[in-house]
């Protein structure tokens, strides 16, 4: 079987797993953003009024670009820098100091649209989800449904 595939599917079990063991230590569902606002609440910026925020979310922070070197030293055993987007490059500017703007100011805009619907996909789809929650189910509708429209639209007039 190929490496990808069996990351893919280690991956979707340590995940599902995390989840789980995150409510049953510490009775709370697991999320990024809430992570995210938190580092920026350390630095003394309080975006958006958001007063006491979990620290252990920031492990989040941490686990996303060490999950991400891991898998590329022992899955793809190779690590490099690069600007290449794949089928993004369509869309994106060919200049990287522009590319790297566009790419911050989405995320930024990512990052307070989810702060504005309560919480990011981990949030919402892996945790309100495995717990039935009809406003997390929502959510996550709304949110693939959102992202799916934005990028046909995207390479439809950018492409």
């Amino acid at each position: 079987m190929d490496n990808y595939v069996i990351a893919a599917w280690l991956g979707g079990f340590l995940v599902g797993w995390f989840v789980v063991l995150h409510f049953i230590i510490l009775g709370k569902g697991a999320g990024s953003s809430t992570g995210y606002a938190c580092a920026i609440n350390k630095m003394g910026k309080n975006i958006m009024g958001m007063g006491n925020l979990d620290p252990l979310k920031l492990f989040f922070i941490l686990g996303l670009p060490i999950g991400g070197l891991a898998h590329a030293l022992f899955v793809q055993h190779s690590f490099n820098i690069s600007f290449d987007m794949g089928m993004y490059e369509a869309i994106l500017p060919e200049n990287n100091i522009f590319k790297v703007l566009v790419l911050i100011f989405g995320g930024t805009l990512l990052g307070f649209g989810a702060r504005l619907a309560g919480g990011c996909t981990t949030g919402h789809v892996l945790a309100g989800g495995a717990v039935l929650n009809k406003a997390s189910l929502l959510a996550g509708v709304i949110f693939f449904a959102s992202a799916t429209i934005t990028a046909q639209l995207l390479f439809r007039i950018f492409a």
